[in-house]
């Protein structure tokens, strides 16, 4: 009696390690085009259309979810205990039934993503249980309960992960006009998805789980929190043909990259730097809090105890980053900074004039509007351009912009002897995301930035704050 039950309880086991295989596989798609958004998307019908003109099977499904199905049914399925060539049927089939249910939707013409209760699981659930039918001794009844538990299942988890996994159907974008000032506010609430404000790849897996447990294990998280503490003047003189007379000698006080209430005892030492400079104007390259969303009360505190040691003869102007919604606007203005959202601002001297421009962020929200914000420059005023990331290099053709000062990159933050940043975080190649470089007529730069993102060290790459000083060249 006590080895049947033994017995029964090992089959159960058994039937029950087959659905946690059919559900890791047939979760995959959904979570790496999560993660992956832009990695093997392709779609797997390569947009054809069947005979009948309706796609074969629609953009939907992608290169990359059939191969990260297959992947991880070869994964995890070898891992608990099925042979290798089983693994991989398993997970051929069940693709293989996804795309007949997706080959049906479109004959039914179905909008693409549409659920359909019991199709959507029916066939990639049902041919490789079928599998596992012929191979192991599963008797047709216990198939036929583990395709019904795994069509319940599978159909309440697609339920809840569209809700976890995609966006919210608001508009993102943050256009600086009055009839959308309500619909942009919405978007610093809702342009990411509960499961990707609280557990993001970038954020929470790669920064506070891998990273972090990484340093603190091999016993060089302090060292790295000291060294992101360690904010360095970084002094640089730029010599322009065209700038006027009445600039030469111009001093900028560069400061990018904050996120300043994201690392204790940042602000304090930011204070002891900015005191001792006396500058023309200091500007801003955006990201002043550590988090994409939620209360500005502590970043703005701090801010204002900086820029009240900041002594500018023209004031302080800044943008907005990717960590920067439009409703903190008026707040980072009380602050003492005048805030430039696609627009800009003329400084004149003894008739010369130097213009300062900020466009919106260009990486994540991708609201920069380069031709609003040059539209008010004057032809012949010396140009400056303040742009989170270096990206606003794509719109600069045809622009007459003498010097562009960007952030965002924080130089990679992390950077490994001999190889650079583990990541850069911009699609541009790697000579834009750190120091001095040249894109046609303009001279760039990217800071390091004062700042960390994601976890609070740094290696080989110091934190920085820029003093510019322009010259006129002599030739």
């Amino acid at each position: 009696m006590e080895d049947e039950k033994v017995r029964f309880f090992i089959r159960l086991m058994f039937y029950f390690k087959i659905l946690i295989l059919l559900f890791l596989i047939n979760g995959a798609p959904p979570v790496l085009a999560f993660f992956f958004p832009d990695i093997l998307k392709r779609p797997l019908d390569n947009n054809y259309n069947f005979w009948d003109g309706y796609p074969v099977l629609g953009t939907h499904k992608t290169i990359r979810g059939f191969f990260s199905a297959v992947i991880t049914g070869v994964f995890f399925g070898y891992f608990m205990g099925f042979s290798l060539l089983i693994s991989i049927a398993a997970g051929l089939l069940s693709m293989a039934g996804d795309s007949i249910s997706s080959f049906i939707k479109r004959r039914l013409n179905l909008k693409e993503g549409t659920s359909v209760p019991g199709l959507d699981q029916i066939f990639e659930g049902g041919l490789p249980l079928l599998l596992f039918y012929r191979v192991y001794p599963l008797t047709w009844q216990v198939t036929l309960v583990s395709l019904l538990i795994f069509i319940i299942i599978a159909f309440k988890v697609s339920k809840i992960s569209k809700k976890l996994f995609l966006p919210q159907k608001t508009v993102s974008l943050r256009l600086v006009r009055s009839a959308l000032s309500f619909r942009e506010w919405r978007a610093c609430h809702m342009a990411l998805s509960p499961f990707a404000r609280y557990l993001n790849f970038e954020n929470i897996i790669y920064y506070q789980w891998i990273m972090k447990g990484f340093f603190k294990c091999i016993g060089i998280y302090n060292q790295g929190v000291k060294n992101a503490l360690n904010v360095k003047i970084k002094s640089i003189n730029l010599s322009f043909s065209d700038l006027p007379e009445a600039f030469d000698n111009y001093r900028i006080l560069f400061i990018s990259d904050l996120h300043i209430d994201g690392l204790e005892g940042l602000a304090e030492r930011l204070i002891k730097l900015v005191s001792s400079l006396k500058v023309d104007a200091c500007l801003l390259g955006g990201d002043y809090r550590m988090e994409m969303y939620g209360q500005f009360f502590k970043a703005a505190k701090k801010l204002r105890e900086i820029f009240k040691h900041t002594n500018a003869r023209d004031g302080v102007f800044g943008i907005l980053g990717n960590h920067d919604c439009l409703e903190i606007t008026p707040e980072l203005e009380d602050c003492g900074i005048c805030m430039l959202i696609n627009e800009s601002f003329l400084l004149e001297r003894d008739g010369a004039k130097l213009c300062i421009v900020g466009v919106d962020d260009p990486h994540y929200y991708k609201c920069s509007d380069i031709e609003k914000a040059l539209r008010e420059v004057p032809f012949d005023a010396f140009s400056i351009l303040l742009s989170h990331s270096p990206e606003i290099i794509k719109e600069l053709d045809g622009k007459k912009i003498d010097l562009c000062l960007c952030g965002h990159t924080h130089g990679g933050q992390i950077r490994l002897p001999g190889i650079g940043p583990v990541f850069t975080h911009i699609k541009l190649p790697r000579r834009f995301s750190a120091g001095l470089w040249q894109y046609n007529s303009t001279i760039g730069y990217t800071s390091n930035g004062a700042g960390c993102s994601g976890v609070p060290v740094r290696f080989n790459c110091s934190p920085e704050i820029v003093l510019l000083t322009l010259s006129k060249s002599k030739n």
